[in-house]
């Protein structure tokens, strides 16, 4: 993500990059359809995949179905939440029962939970919020790390002068 720091702040166009997950080819093609011209789409039909996917590096969002074959959404993002923390984690599901989505809140660590059918605007403006809460995190961990390291820089200095 650093170089894409770097770009936004050259004013740069980053394109953010959105892993999808899902069974269903349909709705896989059908999301890449409508997100493409605003953000990278990469797609993936299995856990495992999108995992592989995942640990290449360089996803800011990834969006799951709840429902698949070998194993749910929520189960995904909880690995997800602990092996690649930096990425945003949203859930789709058509079941609202709002034990599911609390424990999906809870558990996942996820962003938000989309419901079915859902309105492509809003998911657009959903994405869009995600990567700025993405930016707005790393941007905050990189000026600590600098204040960190000027905070070194100044206790060094301190010393040197108490020592002489």
């Amino acid at each position: 993500m650093g170089i894409e720091f770097i770009a936004t702040m050259k004013n740069i166009e980053v394109k953010p990059t959105v892993l999808y997950l899902d069974d269903d080819a349909s709705n896989l093609d059908s999301f890449t359809a409508n997100f493409r011209k605003q953000f990278t789409i990469l797609t993936a039909d299995s856990p495992i995949e999108a995992y592989n996917m995942l640990a290449d590096g360089g996803i800011d969002i990834v969006v799951v179905d709840q429902n698949m074959p070998s194993m749910s959404g929520l189960e995904f993002l909880e690995t997800v939440a602990t092996d690649f923390p930096e990425v945003q984690r949203i859930l789709i599901t058509a079941y609202a029962e709002l034990i599911s989505v609390v424990e999906a809140v809870n558990k996942g660590r996820i962003y938000r939970v989309i419901t079915k059918p859902f309105n492509t605007e809003e998911i657009r403006t959903l994405l869009v919020d995600a990567y700025e809460q993405i930016k707005s995190k790393f941007e905050k961990d990189h000026l600590i790390d600098a204040l960190k390291k000027q905070n070194q820089q100044f206790e060094f200095l301190l010393r040197q002068r108490l020592l002489s």
